[in-house]
């Protein structure tokens, strides 16, 4: 006779959640240790811009913070749809006297895609940053009007082609 595994009458949302509370009381209990044990945070956290991206009649605007990255350090792509950014923050160096005692800013190369929701004319793209703050204007290709087509009224011969 087989034994059933006790977690084996438990639905499988029920032991998800059962495992989401067991990682959350690991985190309350040792803190940033064990967010950082998951790669939630600390240096092994992947890092990317906080965007917004804002649809207009004529134009998408994507909004992106890149506070410490100056433009020589971005390089946006655009493929189909989908916006690419990259970029890469130094870290910065203090006098050897310096004693840190915390950095929790991100340093190294982070790369972002991002969808843009309309078709967009890829000949008609600005990027700017100001403030940390990278702006990029994506105009939109916007559709041509309908037109109506006549129809005519044929010689007699029905269903000839």
């Amino acid at each position: 006779m087989s034994e059933s595994h006790p977690d084996a009458n438990i639905p499988p949302v029920e032991r998800v959640k059962q495992e989401v509370d067991r990682w959350l009381e690991a985190v309350r209990t040792t803190g940033e240790r064990a967010m950082e044990t998951l790669g939630l945070s600390g240096v092994n956290r992947p890092t990317v811009p906080a965007v917004d991206i804002i649809e207009f009649v004529d134009r998408v605007v994507v909004l992106i913070d890149l506070p410490g990255v100056s433009a020589e350090m971005v390089e946006l792509n655009i493929a189909g749809n989908m916006l690419i950014v990259a970029a890469n923050r130094t870290r910065q160096d203090f006098a050897s006297d310096a004693r840190v005692h915390l950095r929790e800013r991100f340093v190294g190369t982070f790369q972002r895609s991002i969808p843009i929701p309309a078709t967009i004319n890829e000949e008609a793209i600005s990027a700017e940053t100001r403030n940390g703050l990278l702006t990029v204007t994506l105009k939109k290709t916007m559709p041509t009007p309908g037109r109506s087509i006549p129809v005519s009224t044929g010689n007699g011969a029905s269903g000839a082609m």
